[in-house]
């Protein structure tokens, strides 16, 4: 979560940006009911320092605002749970575009992921 270029937290499906990018991405993602997220600094050439310090800034500026939150989260959640709390029912198919991956991805190969991924995405704008 190191400081970026201005728009650069714009990336679809990533949280990268400066600490108010990233509040605001969580943000949304909360407003949604959505309570846990994947960190993955550890990707590409992201030396040791530089993953400590973004998650350092991380704990440090984003997540007191929503710790702050979370004892009222887990009241709703446990009201979901239940059953005093019906949740609508909403379309999820638009976010299904790669939810093969998880099945597959343990005994396909690359190139059969590879294949597999993009039969998906012409069957998709077909």
């Amino acid at each position: 979560m190191a400081e970026h270029p201005e728009g650069a937290g714009d990336a679809p499906g990533g949280l990268i940006g400066s600490p108010e990018t990233i509040r605001g991405k969580l943000a949304q993602f909360e407003a949604s009911n959505v309570d846990q997220v994947i960190l993955l600094n550890q990707t590409g050439r992201t030396s040791h320092a530089d993953i400590c310090s973004s998650l350092e800034l991380f704990a440090r500026e984003v997540m007191p605002e929503f710790h702050a939150r979370e004892p009222e989260h887990q009241r709703w959640k446990a009201d979901v749970l239940a059953g005093k709390i019906a949740l609508e029912n909403l379309d999820t198919d638009g976010f299904k575009v790669y939810a093969h991956q998880n099945e597959d991805i343990v005994r396909l190969t690359p190139e059969q992921l590879k294949q597999k991924m993009a039969a998906k995405e012409a069957e998709k704008t077909s």
